[in-house]
């Protein structure tokens, strides 16, 4: 993308185990918001994909609520686990972004397998964020433990999470678990951000790479990079804390609007099966 290119005047040079040549730039605070202007014209561009997309997640969002709003550190559990693994569940935005981007008509049933070209690799990914969470899954009742809000894991079910949120216990868990749990998606934002749309976007390379090139990435757009997390994080709160109903927007914004950070932050030179 041209304008990008212009509007990034430091970039780095990276190599690939197949000795493909990638150019990450660096980002301004402005980018952030050009990427979520950007976004909400995709949706504009793509509203029935952008509609299924964003019913899907709010009817997972729901559902986990449904099934665990007598278990708060459960269903604290799974709300982390779901902000972690969403650019994986973003793989079909992604791809109706990647085909909005080359002038084409935005078709989803193409956009749901559109890992197959690099299955081995989306698969590999998906099992490294799956160890991931597991280990998260289970320093969670640790936490509980720590703060003895085991006591709390079933609660009055006419307090609900409001119940947990208000006692001491339920307090001091949420403060161990915000900071706990931002500090492993943190991690996770910096090894996935750029991955799962270099790898929609390039056949050639495997998934270690895609992931030291995004950690790369991060750690040369700290300050930019933070504030797309919080950004992020944020935008994902309000979809989690509307019971999943801001989902319907929430979730194509963030998925094309990261398929832009992708395609403002890196450039793959002379691909090969594009």
């Amino acid at each position: 993308m041209p304008h990008a290119i212009q509007s990034h005047l430091h970039t780095h040079d990276h190599y690939t185990e197949s000795g493909e040549h990638l150019i990450s730039k660096e980002a301004t605070f402005a980018d952030v918001g050009s990427w979520l202007k950007r976004g909400w014209m995709d949706i504009a561009h793509a509203p029935l994909a952008s509609l299924f997309y964003g019913l899907v997640m709010t009817l997972f969002v729901m559902t986990v609520y449904l099934f665990f709003q007598e278990n708060p550190i459960l269903m604290f559990t799974v709300a982390t686990s779901f902000v972690m693994i969403a650019p994986f569940l973003a793989t079909g935005l992604y791809s109706v972004a990647h085909q909005l981007e080359k002038g084409e008509s935005p078709d989803l049933i193409h956009s749901l397998t559109a890992w197959r070209h690099n299955v081995t690799e989306f698969a590999l990914f998906a099992v490294a964020l799956g160890i991931i969470i597991a280990i998260w899954s289970r320093i969670t009742p640790l936490i509980a433990g720590i703060v003895k809000a085991q006591s709390l894991l079933i609660v009055d079910p006419d307090m609900g999470v409001m119940g947990f949120l208000t006692s001491d216990a339920g307090m001091q868990f949420m403060i161990a678990f915000m900071i706990i749990g931002a500090a492993v998606a943190a991690f996770v934002f910096a090894v996935s951000v750029v991955t799962i749309p270099l790898l929609l976007r390039d056949q050639n390379i495997g998934v270690i790479s895609s992931m030291i090139i995004s950690w790369k990435v991060v750690m040369e757009n700290k300050a930019v990079m933070a504030l797309w997390a919080l950004t992020i994080g944020v935008l994902l709160a309000v979809g989690l804390l509307t019971l999943g109903l801001a989902m319907v927007v929430v979730m194509p914004l963030l998925g094309y609007a990261s398929w832009h950070a992708f395609t403002d932050l890196v450039q793959i030179e002379d691909p090969v099966n594009q």
